[in-house]
């Protein structure tokens, strides 16, 4: 097998694990709590990160980690827009 389709699928699994499982528990703990449980500048840190990466692995043609880059990218979003809604 090719090692850089490896390292996209255990790339792939790893930040499905993490945008499937942690960012939307911080989500419903936000909705229950109505407030953001993240300060403002750790939300534009991810999303530049996810941009980023979603730039990068598109631009390389990386699709299988692009998938769930993308999705982490919305769910960042969600708790922006969480973080605009609570806020006092």
């Amino acid at each position: 097998m090719n090692t850089v389709f490896i390292l996209g699928v255990f790339v792939s699994v790893f930040s499905l694990a993490l945008t499937l499982i942690g960012i939307p528990a911080q989500i419903v703990k936000n909705y229950h709590e109505k407030r953001s449980g993240q300060p403002l500048a750790t939300i534009l840190i991810a999303l530049g990160f996810y941009a980023s990466q979603v730039a990068f692995f598109a631009v390389t043609g990386a699709y299988l980690p692009l998938i769930s880059f993308v999705i982490g990218f919305c769910m960042w979003s969600v708790t922006l827009v969480q973080y605009v809604m609570y806020r006092k």
